[in-house]
C-alpha cells in the first residue's frame, strides 16, 4: 500500500519551478490515462492515446470542453 505523497506537500513543491510542476500533473495525468486504457501488466501500445486522453480529461475537469457541438450551436437561435 503506498504511503501518502511526497509531491504533495509544500516543501517538495518548493525545490520545483512552476515549468516543472506543470509537467509533473500532466505526466501524473498521462499515467492515469494508461493505466485506464491498458492493463496493468502490459506495456502501452500507443503513449499518444494515453496523452490524447490525459489532456481530453484535463479539459473536462477545468471546464474547457464544451459539451455543445458545432451542429447544436447553428440550430440554438442566439441569446439577446
Amino acid at each position: 500500500m503506498p504511503g501518502p505523497s511526497t509531491l504533495s506537500t509544500p516543501n517538495a513543491l518548493a525545490c520545483l519551478t512552476e515549468n516543472e510542476i506543470r509537467r509533473l500533473v500532466w505526466l501524473s495525468g498521462t499515467v492515469a490515462a494508461e493505466r485506464h486504457l491498458v492493463p496493468i501488466d502490459q506495456p502501452c501500445p500507443d503513449h499518444e492515446q494515453c496523452r490524447r486522453l490525459a489532456f481530453a480529461l484535463w479539459l473536462r475537469v477545468t471546464d474547457r470542453l464544451s459539451e455543445v457541438t458545432h451542429a447544436d450551436r447553428k440550430s440554438s437561435p442566439p441569446t439577446p
